[in-house]
């Protein structure tokens, strides 16, 4: 047991506290004896967790001791996506329908048009906040939050402005979230991920070639589906350039499907494994064909081995699909998009759109 007292402002006893170290008798004084440690789970866990929860139809319980370290397990992100108008001041803004303004992209600007200190730190504090919901349960605002975040070291005064508006979205959104339900409730829907009795993970990966015209990069994203809803995402610029869109594709795919192995592992550990190879859909027809041709050909040959790593994973656990563009729930992940196509990768993504 380690023992220890707590005082108040005025240096006034408030508190005794115990805590109760398991094995401390191996801790060492001066090494590792004063050392903390307070595992948090990760997000990608969680929400596997309460997606098995909601197939299943158990009942979800969030125990915790009043004093343990952090958030409870799971937080209110409604009552946090609403407070965030009100944190910034941006309650009289209006309620924008999609994250990014229409033609918006996010390029370095000139030393004229970086924004002074205290707007630089605003910037900063609003993608911070951003990008804790689009972590959690927000994969709609993951492009945009992560766009955003590419310059907030020297951001521009429009680029504020679309963080202001992001925030603004994100605060009208607030009861947007992700969904999870049952077999019975999507097979009723006509859900085409679901088998009875059986929970089969997805994937969806997408990449908009060129995108990022300072370096000639892309973006490349993924969704992982499971119970209905979104598990696991990403939007990222791909760290090479890209000669094609069908290279472009191709990395992306290689992302998702490292993913998707780690998901198949963790599920197998939850007692829960597949039983077959998961889908991974790709709206990419090249992309496709080339992760299932181990055949070199001149317009491919450069392309680095490590790119290659999704051919091994074919028909063991990775199955390959070719997905219409307007059926990929990867696109929210990889470009702004119009209203009601924003508003449709939503709802293919497993988000709460009614």
């Amino acid at each position: 047991m380690i023992y220890r007292h707590k005082y108040g402002p005025e240096g006034e006893l408030t508190r005794y506290k115990s805590r109760l170290v398991a094995r401390g008798f191996q801790q060492t004084k001066g090494k590792d004896y004063d050392e903390v440690f307070a595992p948090v789970g990760k997000g990608t866990t969680l929400r596997v967790l309460l997606a098995i929860a909601a197939i299943l139809g158990w009942k979800i319980r969030q125990m915790d001791i009043v004093t343990a370290f952090l958030n409870g397990i799971i937080l209110e992100e409604r009552k946090y996506c609403e407070g965030l108008a009100e944190k910034y001041g941006l309650q009289d803004g209006g309620k924008p329908a999609t994250p990014l303004p229409s033609g918006f992209t996010v390029e370095p600007c000139t030393d004229e048009e970086v924004v002074g200190e205290s707007d630089r730190k605003l910037f900063h504090s609003m993608v911070g906040s951003l990008n804790y919901a689009a972590n959690h349960t927000r994969p709609d605002i993951a492009f945009a939050t992560s766009r955003l975040a590419s310059v907030v070291s020297r951001p521009s005064h429009e680029q504020l402005e679309a963080a202001k508006r992001l925030v603004r979205y994100v605060s009208a959104t607030a009861s947007v979230g992700l969904e999870y339900s049952g077999v019975r409730q999507r097979l009723q829907r006509g859900a085409a991920d679901v088998k009875s009795g059986e929970m089969l993970l997805s994937c969806y990966t997408d990449a908009s070639f060129n995108s990022v015209k300072a370096d000639g990069t892309s973006i490349g994203g993924y969704v992982c589906l499971l119970g209905g809803g979104a598990v696991s995402w990403r939007s990222k610029k791909q760290n090479e350039v890209g000669l094609s869109s069908c290279e472009t594709e191709y990395m992306a795919l290689h992302h998702g499907a490292k993913e998707v192995v780690w998901l198949r592992r963790l599920l197998e550990e939850l007692g829960v494994g597949q039983e077959e190879p998961t889908v991974v859909f790709c709206d990419n027809e090249s992309a496709v064909k080339l992760a299932k041709n181990a055949c070199l050909h001149g317009l491919t040959k450069h392309i680095r081995p490590k790119w290659h790593w999704v051919r091994r994973l074919l028909d063991k656990e990775v199955r390959l699909e070719i997905v219409k563009t307007h059926q990929q729930a990867a696109d929210i992940s990889t470009k702004r998009l119009a209203e009601a196509d924003h508003w449709k990768g939503m709802k293919l993504a497993g988000m709460s759109v009614h």
